[in-house]
């Protein structure tokens, strides 16, 4: 397996591999040994992605590295199936911040945030907007574009009445808003404020947008699920090469 900046890894692996196993491989992003884990106490915030949760989808990664000796802190974000978008992006953002300094003040030396498809784009965005330094950005099959043409038409109603809502000083009532994930919609009960901060095209949801303003050199690791991801077709060119350059800079194509 070779892997090397703007280069795309295609590794063959079967439709039934848990593509969260693969995920591992991200924090060698930081030059890390696995053996050596413990020793020189890494920590890793990983996120669910839409709908999901911590007990959920990234269960199996979390406790594969905290057997490793990984450090890992898997806080339940605000698109969880438990939470329905009860907090605005800049907010979520906050949760990985103080996740970040628990675990640098419990002892990580390294921090690496990661996420799986919503929490892919956060760990994207808190390397551009949060408050905290981080070593690290390993995104697993990342999800949400509200910048794409298919996405935005399919939500353009409800952004329409979100941004009209914030307009008239409303923002902070609750509405039904449609939300859109791996290609299913639910409507969901939240404040307009909190739908645009997801969902504007030039904000914080949009991967590229986070990318472009991305200013520190920390490496990451861009894993597409294979030809069946919807963000297989845009390439390296959607957020990989917006990224700044960095010698451990991987994307990783999976067949999963």
């Amino acid at each position: 397996m070779r892997n090397s900046i703007g280069m795309a890894t295609k590794t063959p692996f079967s439709r039934g591999v848990n593509i969260f196993l693969v995920a591992l491989f991200g924090l060698m992003l930081c030059g890390v040994r696995l053996s050596s884990a413990a020793e020189r106490k890494i920590g890793v915030v990983l996120m669910h992605g839409k709908w999901g949760s911590p007990d959920r989808n990234i269960n199996e990664l979390a406790a594969s590295m905290k057997s490793k000796g990984f450090m890992v802190s898997t806080p339940v974000m605000p698109w969880s199936i438990h939470r329905g978008y009860d907090a605005d992006y800049p907010d979520a953002l906050e949760i990985v911040d103080r996740s970040v300094r628990e675990l640098r003040n419990a002892g990580a030396t390294l921090v690496v945030v990661a996420g799986h498809s919503m929490g892919a784009n956060a760990a994207v965005a808190e390397a551009a907007y949060g408050h905290e330094p981080i070593d690290g950005v390993v995104a697993i099959a990342p999800g949400h574009a509200p910048e794409q043409p298919g996405y935005h038409q399919k939500i353009e109603e409800s952004l329409k009445l979100a941004m009209e809502m914030v307009k008239a000083g409303r923002g902070d009532e609750p509405d039904q808003f449609l939300d859109i994930n791996a290609g299913r919609s639910s409507t969901v009960a939240m404040t307009a404020a909190a739908y645009m901060s997801y969902n504007d095209p030039s904000g914080m949801g949009s991967m590229p947008v986070s990318a472009a303003k991305v200013k520190q050199p920390i490496p990451l690791l861009w894993i597409v699920a294979g030809p069946g991801d919807v963000l297989y077709r845009q390439g390296r060119g959607y957020v990989f090469e917006r990224w700044p350059s960095h010698p451990k800079n991987s994307y990783l194509v999976i067949d999963s």
